[in-house]
């Protein structure tokens, strides 16, 4: 049981892992998909998922602020994802750096909070990974956490797309209005422009320190 570094959790779960299974000691064609599948049967494995929110939580008591969005995101893809950008519509990053690299079977997570003078807590982060066939693409996982509560709901929304499509300024806006049409959940599947075969789901909660949980993972496993 082990933390690769300060914003990951869990062991990584890789063909190794795998091996010590009794049903893929003798498979000597372990697939994306084997690992995909195993990684989201150990969601929970070792309490990992139960560190990773108690990292967030210690990152909410310090970080002076009355509003902040919790993010946990777990690898269930079979390969390791890695960030590629991220974006802040209000808000930034809190003390604890955005995790690099996550490996499959492991769970990320950082702290977003608003920025004073500004109310909101709105972002986006995007890792790279694989599609079924082994195909890199772009992971994008985005938030709305507004300070107004009475008359504004949370919002979360996700979608995977060819690599470098995060990178243009103009996706954004799209991204962004998209968004404001979500709502507690989403799940890339519902979109046409999908990239075949993967899954990227998420869920915020709608209090001042929401939890968003997305799930990085591939169709059918």
């Amino acid at each position: 049981m082990i933390d690769m570094g300060d914003a990951v959790f869990g062991n990584p779960i890789t063909n190794s892992t795998l091996k010590r299974l009794p049903e893929f000691e003798d498979d000597y064609n372990i697939t994306s998909i084997d690992r995909a599948c195993v990684a989201l049967d150990m969601k929970n494995a070792e309490e990992k998922n139960v560190r990773a929110l108690q990292y967030l939580e210690m990152l909410k008591e310090k970080c002076g602020v009355d509003l902040g969005t919790l993010c946990l995101l777990y690898n269930a893809t079979g390969d390791t994802i890695k960030l590629v950008t991220y974006k802040n519509w209000y808000g930034n990053i809190g003390a604890s750096p955005y995790p690099m690299e996550i490996a499959n079977g492991q769970w990320g997570a950082f702290l977003h909070v608003k920025k004073s003078p500004g109310p909101n807590s709105v972002g986006a982060v995007v890792y790279r990974g694989k599609d079924p066939t082994g195909v890199e693409c772009d992971w994008m996982v985005s938030f709305d956490n507004p300070d107004n509560k009475v008359q504004l709901n949370t919002k979360a929304y996700t979608e995977v797309r060819e690599i470098d499509h995060f990178l243009l300024d103009s996706t954004w806006a799209t991204i962004y209005n998209l968004m404001q049409s979500s709502g507690y959940f989403h799940d890339s599947t519902k979109d046409k422009d999908n990239k075949k075969g993967c899954s990227l789901s998420v869920s915020i909660g709608n209090d001042h320190f929401p939890i968003a949980v997305a799930i990085f993972t591939l169709q059918d496993v």
